[in-house]
């Protein structure tokens, strides 16, 4: 059974002091001891606490399904001019969407198991050792006799962002039902699911029902105004979902010209079933929709390097933030810190990420 944001509160303080008393949990949450009582019989129930003393089980980690490719990305040593070469700084790396959030979960200390796809070629080798060497499960990965290892080329201006990129992914479309229902098993036994819309629509289905039906949390990110169109169909088995601008455009089929637009567009999500919308709105931040919240947080401000991999990092401090149970308001922060690491830095995945910075960096901790 699914924990409540409370339970996973409390949890995770018995977890840090196995010796806490209920008193001691009451004051530290601003809540009734009588009520704390009430989640630890919950927890003790549920099979998350198996006894007195608070032996505690371990929770399930995070499964994220997505893309996993090679990232080639050009970087102009001074403004980019069109129809001409550019001198400047290329950089290959792995990448992928899914395997970005995975990677930077596993340097956050969470548990993670990465479902993906890579071809039977160096690149998919490589994608593979670099990925388990960050500390992501990959066992469960398959490897494609048919079709290469998906590339990612971008070409980037000269302050670090995006200017054009292409996406040869279709390797993706063996991350089917078929082998989904071969990792039924792993998926079930997620705290978390997180996935990308790289992956085929029916999945996504298969993917959001399986997880409605067994009470798992889902995370998603769009990823392309195009790859958001698959979502239509599942808002309402969406827990978390991280859209920019142009993505809520094209998942709502609604104009966002100003804010009042953007909220009318996250009410259109909310009101079809997504429980928590985070849109992320780059040098302003993100605005956060929830049944508890509705405010814009500013982001953490850095100098921008190379602003590939924000929204990977940003989703990965989130899913860090829930999985540890803290509020919505402070896992988005928590994102905002690992994308601002993220953004500050040369790399697509932050090789120097770690749970400290974040907080370090999210007062509220």
């Amino acid at each position: 059974m699914a924990l409540t944001q409370r339970e996973k509160e409390i949890l995770r303080l018995i977890k840090k002091n196995p010796m806490i008393s209920q008193e001691e949990l009451a004051k530290m949450l601003g809540i009734s001891r009588s009520a704390v009582a009430g989640h630890i019989a919950n927890l003790m129930k549920k099979g998350f606490i198996l006894g007195r003393g608070y032996v505690v089980r371990d929770l399930k980690g995070v499964t994220v399904i997505g893309g996993a490719n090679i990232d080639i990305k050009g970087k102009p040593y001074k403004e980019l001019k069109q129809h001409t070469s550019n001198p400047g700084y290329i950089n290959i790396a792995p990448g992928g969407v899914g395997r970005n959030i995975a990677h930077n979960l596993a340097q956050l200390n969470v548990p993670v198991t990465f479902l993906s796809v890579v071809g039977n070629d160096d690149e998919g080798r490589r994608l593979l050792e670099e990925t388990r060497q960050a500390g992501v499960n990959v066992e469960q990965v398959v490897i494609s006799n048919t079709r290469r290892t998906g590339i990612y080329l971008a070409i980037l201006n000269a302050i670090g962002d995006m200017d054009i990129a292409l996406s040869g992914m279709d390797i993706l479309e063996e991350l089917n039902i078929q082998y989904l229902e071969s990792k039924i098993e792993v998926i079930k036994n997620s705290e978390i699911v997180v996935f990308d819309s790289n992956i085929p629509e029916e999945s996504i289905r298969y993917v959001t029902e399986l997880c409605y039906n067994n009470n798992i949390p889902v995370v998603v990110e769009p990823v392309s105004i195009d790859k958001a169109q698959k979502l239509k169909g599942v808002l309402d088995k969406i827990d978390y979902i991280t859209p920019n601008k142009e993505e809520l455009e094209s998942i709502t089929g609604m104009s966002v010209a100003d804010d009042e637009d953007m909220k009318k567009a996250v009410k259109y999500l909310r009101d079809r079933g997504v429980k928590n919308v985070i849109v992320t709105l780059g040098e302003r931040g993100v605005y956060i929709s929830s049944e508890e919240l509705e405010k814009f947080i500013e982001p953490y401000r850095t100098e921008i390097v190379d602003a590939t991999g924000a929204g990977d990092a940003l989703t990965a401090g989130l899913v860090y933030g829930i999985f540890n149970g803290y509020s919505l308001e402070v896992s988005v922060k928590m994102g905002l810190a690992a994308a601002s690491l993220t953004i500050s830095s040369p790399y697509t995945v932050n090789p120097f990420l770690n749970e400290n910075q974040l907080k370090n960096m999210v007062k509220e901790i």
